[in-house]
């Protein structure tokens, strides 16, 4: 029977209360939701996001310390007896407060993007930058890089940059950076090796102001993203050219409470496995929110469920879809739910895992 484990990357430096423990790797139950710790890797600082390759046994980190002004990603071995890590090597990442980590559709290549927190004008200032993956998984240094602010930017903008993720279309053709500060997603022409960063035919989507696009996802068909605003709450349905790289703008939905006036910001976004339904987190609200996808790909609201916990950045669901893991970065640590897969509703099981600052979780299911 393959082994599954879920990674989780929790912050260890300078955060409150300043308990976390690098990565932490537990053995998965697929049958009960019960999480073992079976691992731990200490020697790397606040890993604020992970990202996984399964088929090669391997596992990114991006180091998130907003002090330094320049990140980290660093790459690691996995063990599938264990679930142990080793570690290969790390890169720096040309740019600030290095956030999100996303694969193109090869394996081959590796984005990291930069949120930027540094003062204006200090370089490297890098938005996104792109790493070619060695045979042996470790990170060559970035190959390429963009610059959305100040008079290096790809395109002119008054905004201050604050890159939250990269994502790479199903097609393997168009790499999308949501900026969160510009309310754009960028749209660049996947980079080969050695190449450059350059503009597609579309080169942005513009979200209204202050909406804040901050994760974005494919749904299986190829042809349908969503984007979560941070900032303003929503979720976004968007229509995906191929041709041009054009993301065409379509519903956007509330993802709190109409009656709800407390502060919120959004977080992770993903689409199940067959899919049919779409979920957010809300920090603030402290809840996963629910829509169904109809055939077009366009949304209905299905309701919310509480977190179990507080400031909910991330949540993962397990490779069968019976579970969903929710990271409740700023207390309440791991929540595990139950998903029913034919309505896409979450049962709170009453197990958690105890960690203090959880940021990140992947699966990773091994032979």
């Amino acid at each position: 029977m393959p082994k599954t484990y879920a990674f989780v990357g929790n912050l260890n430096r300078n955060a409150l209360p300043n308990t976390g423990k690098g990565i932490s790797v537990f053995r998965f139950d697929d049958n009960t939701g019960d999480l073992t710790l079976v691992s731990e890797y200490l020697a790397i600082d606040n890993p604020g996001y992970i990202a996984i390759d399964e088929k090669r046994r391997r596992l990114y980190a991006a180091v998130e310390i907003p002090e330094w002004n320049e990140g980290m990603a660093v790459a690691f071995d996995i063990d599938p007896a264990s679930g142990a890590l080793s570690y290969i090597n790390m890169q720096p990442t040309l740019g600030n407060t290095t956030c999100h980590l996303g694969f193109d559709q090869s394996g081959e290549t590796i984005f990291a993007s930069n949120y930027t927190v540094a003062a204006l004008g200090e370089r490297p200032g890098n938005a996104v930058a792109a790493f070619a993956i060695r045979a042996d998984g470790g990170l060559e240094p970035a190959f390429a890089a963009a610059i959305h602010e100040g008079k290096n930017a790809i395109l002119p903008t008054d905004k201050r940059q604050h890159g939250h993720c990269a994502v790479v279309s199903p097609d393997n053709r168009t790499v999308f950076v949501c900026d969160l500060g510009l309310d754009r997603i960028m749209a660049y022409k996947l980079p080969s090796k050695g190449g450059k960063l350059e503009l597609a035919a579309s080169p942005f989507t513009t979200l209204p102001d202050g909406a804040g696009p901050r994760h974005m996802t494919f749904h299986p068909n190829g042809r349908i993203a969503y984007v979560i605003n941070e900032l303003n709450s929503t979720v976004s349905v968007l229509h995906y050219n191929a041709e041009t790289a054009e993301l065409a703008l379509g519903q956007t939905l509330p993802s709190i409470p109409a009656d709800f006036t407390a502060t919120n910001t959004c977080a992770e976004i993903a689409v199940s496995a067959d899919g049919r339904f779409l979920y957010g987190s809300n920090r603030g609200h402290n809840s996963i929110v629910s829509y169904a996808i109809a055939a077009d790909g366009s949304l209905a609201l299905i309701g919310w469920t509480p977190s179990q916990g507080l400031g909910p950045r991330n949540f993962v669901i397990d490779p069968t879809g019976k579970f969903m893991l929710v990271a409740n970065q700023k207390g309440g640590g791991i929540a595990v739910f139950k998903r029913d897969i034919e309505t896409g509703a979450l049962e709170d099981t009453g197990k958690r895992v105890d960690l203090p600052t959880p940021m990140r979780m992947v699966f990773g299911q091994f032979e």
